[in-house]
């Protein structure tokens, strides 16, 4: 099977030239010429990589890219005519995976796509495949991105779901808020301590027998959280 490369640019020369190339060089291609299009295509197309463009009318790609990384770890390589360093580094903090500037040369951008595939698919192979504590009693899968207590499947949004990964992928260490924030809303969102006082209690809503004594996700007053290894 293909491997498949959404193309996400409002410059309808642009889509087209990047396109016939790529598909020549025999990935699977889809095109959308705005965000919105973009993140549908995102949901039907299921691509390996995209290639984001960020001057787009309405929603631009930093916002998509933004919206993207609540339900998509699909890898992102900016292509756009921003290129100083402080759009870089923007870029690559929200979840971009390269950047590239635009004009660009072809030759770069088709390395730069295999390396990123690459990593990709090494990510991939040395992922945790699932996490499971209490005996398997509650079960994270990143894979599938699925959450089950006692068997039966939770139903969390994107962002209880990075919450409660986060927590996992550090069970037994003491996570403060500002930690939460920065790698679950991201450095400079603009969300505040509090908020991440309300997404706990959400989680421990849908995962806990007992919210009010909980067993898994723990409070350490003055330090922050933490996902219980039991």
């Amino acid at each position: 099977m293909a491997t498949k490369i959404l193309v996400v640019d409002d410059a309808p020369e642009m889509t087209a030239f990047l396109e016939r190339v790529l598909t020549k060089d025999g990935y699977e291609v889809a095109v959308a010429q705005d965000a919105r299009e973009g993140l549908r295509l995102v949901h039907q197309f299921r691509p390996d990589l995209i290639l984001l463009d960020v001057m787009m009318p309405e929603v631009d790609g930093w916002e998509m890219l933004r919206r993207l990384r609540e339900f998509s770890s699909a890898p992102v390589i900016m292509l756009t005519a921003l290129g100083s360093t402080d759009n870089k580094v923007y870029g690559l903090d929200i979840g971009a995976d390269d950047y590239v500037t635009k004009p660009f040369e072809l030759q770069e951008l088709r390395a730069r796509i295999r390396s990123t595939l690459r990593r990709a698919a090494e990510g991939q192979e040395g992922r945790v495949q699932r996490f499971s504590f209490d005996g398997g009693r509650l079960v994270i899968d990143p894979v599938s991105r699925k959450v089950f207590v006692n068997g039966q499947e939770v139903v969390l949004t994107p962002t209880e779901y990075r919450l409660l990964l986060y927590l996992a992928c550090n069970a037994g260490q003491v996570l403060s808020s500002d930690q939460i924030l920065d790698h679950v809303w991201g450095t400079g969102f603009g969300e505040s301590p509090a908020n991440v006082k309300v997404y706990i209690r959400r989680l421990r809503g849908k995962l806990e027998a007992d919210p009010r004594n909980p067993r898994y996700i723990l409070t350490h007053w003055g330090m922050g959280y933490s996902l219980a290894k039991v």
